[in-house]
């Protein structure tokens, strides 16, 4: 069982496939989709305020001129004027209800105006946003116009009351409710999103890439083998060396294209956080650029939102470290060898190149079975403390599904580090045997030339070598 010249495949094997078209093309593509995708999600609130007739919060106000009537008692024109002269639109204040009429008629009549009453009610304070007749300002937009000057008032008022910009900031933090059992942990619904999103998004890029290069794998021995190339090979290596550099070789590639991926979600998000926060702060104070609300408080409550929605992913990913990460990638590669051992035996026993897609199906079985049992048992409802059903914790510990099941498990702590580790230590030990049996068989595998090879006729030359 030497493994001479494992090397020489490897570096044939990799460089081969590294200047393949297929390699650099899916590369290029897939990498360019991811980043496009977390760029797209930094644009997404801009497309949306320009689908909008108004442009939203912060894009373009149609409205040129409003007319307020302030009767609230607590406000007064002046506060503002400021917010409205940033968005470059004309204010006419009153605190005279008898205006009301004349604005009216002028707004009624009138073309890109508005209509802003400020009524002291019994129990609130009413503000109503009235629109031309000619359509020249949409509802969405006396709604958003409405909507800012509620917060203005708010922190005004505030501000009247002798409260400093961290109080008002305090004063006018969001409150969160959450209902439980309890002695049971309040469930976030944002954090419970993610974690049911991780298992399925990892366990679908950890099967293509398994199952994809342990095809290729199979391919390569299968086609070198039925052009004869397999019988020049072997007069410089080593029949089990062929099987070992092919799979490593593919191994290395799939790992560097999946950093590639990666690398360039995270380049995308890098570019997005900014923009999202740019785009928090618009939404959610009365602002355009510049900041209606002084004091930086734009900025700041977009900091805060991004850095809430951060708080989630954390909260989600509270496995993600150092050391998951390097556990990730050992269950991805062992994962690969695993199926690719597969694959490499059944690219070695058959004869003519038209039979691999029908000799790939039990592979193909057995990796959609694996992947099915990790992505599908996320999806329904916990049945057991811990958020865990049976089927989870099964596919923690079948090799066939632990490469698929294991990294978003790992991230999300689903799994502490013993059961980490003894999940590694199962999915090591099958393929350890799994290695050993490819490794009794392999040499009378790749030279036979006869009829087609079964499962049966191979566990038979285990048994007899």
């Amino acid at each position: 069982m030497s493994t001479h010249g494992w090397q020489k495949v490897f570096k044939f094997t990799f460089m081969q496939q590294l200047k393949s078209k297929a390699f650099i093309i899916s590369s290029a593509l897939i990498c360019t989709l991811i980043f496009s995708m977390m760029i797209l999600l930094g644009l997404l609130p801009t497309f949306s305020d320009e689908g909008d007739s108004t442009g939203g919060a912060t894009g373009d106000i149609t409205v040129n001129k409003v007319y307020l009537i302030d009767d609230s008692g607590i406000t007064n024109g002046e506060d503002y004027k400021t917010a409205f002269d940033e968005m470059k639109v004309e204010l006419i204040t009153s605190a005279d209800k008898a205006t009301t009429d004349t604005y009216s008629d002028a707004v009624k009549n009138g073309t890109a105006c508005l209509l802003l009453t400020l009524t002291k009610e019994e129990e609130y304070i009413s503000i109503y946003a009235g629109r031309p007749a000619d359509n020249s300002v949409s509802s969405d937009e006396a709604r958003t116009i409405a909507t800012l000057t509620e917060s203005v008032f708010n922190y005004a008022r505030l501000e009247k009351y002798g409260l400093d910009n961290n109080q008002i900031a305090a004063a006018l933090t969001p409150t969160s409710k959450d209902t439980t059992i309890v002695g049971e942990e309040a469930v976030n619904p944002i954090v419970e999103v993610i974690k049911s999103m991780v298992p399925m998004l990892s366990s679908l890029i950890l099967f293509v890439l398994i199952i994809v290069y342990g095809q290729l794998v199979a391919q390569s021995i299968a086609l070198e083998k039925t052009s004869k190339v397999m019988e020049l090979l072997l007069t410089s290596v080593r029949p089990l060396a062929v099987i070992i550099g092919k799979i490593l070789a593919m191994g290395s590639l799939s790992l560097m294209q999946f950093m590639m991926f990666i690398l360039s979600g995270a380049l995308g998000g890098v570019i997005a956080v900014p923009m999202l926060m740019n785009q928090a702060a618009g939404s959610l104070t009365p602002s355009v650029p510049g900041g209606m609300i002084p004091g930086g408080a734009a900025n700041e409550a977009g900091t805060d939102f991004i850095n809430e929605i951060i708080g989630y992913v954390g909260e989600a990913l509270s496995g993600f470290n150092a050391i998951s990460i390097i556990y990730i990638v050992i269950v991805f590669l062992v994962g690969f060898i695993f199926f690719a051992l597969i694959a490499g035996l059944i690219g070695a026993s058959i004869n003519r190149s038209e039979d691999l897609n029908n000799a790939m199906q039990p592979f193909a079985i057995i990796g959609v079975a694996g992947f099915y049992l990790a992505y599908f048992p996320s999806i329904f409802a916990p049945l057991e403390d811990g958020g865990r059903n049976l089927f989870m914790t099964l596919s923690y510990y079948l090799p066939i599904s632990s490469p698929f099941a294991l990294p978003s498990a790992m991230l999300t702590g689903n799994m502490n580090a013993l059961e980490g580790a003894i999940s590694l230590i199962v999915l090591l030990v099958s393929t350890v045997l799994l290695a050993v049996l490819v490794a009794r068989i392999y040499e009378q595998v790749i030279m036979h030339t006869g009829n087609k090879l079964k499962i049966s006729d191979i566990l038979g030359m285990a048994k007899n070598k």
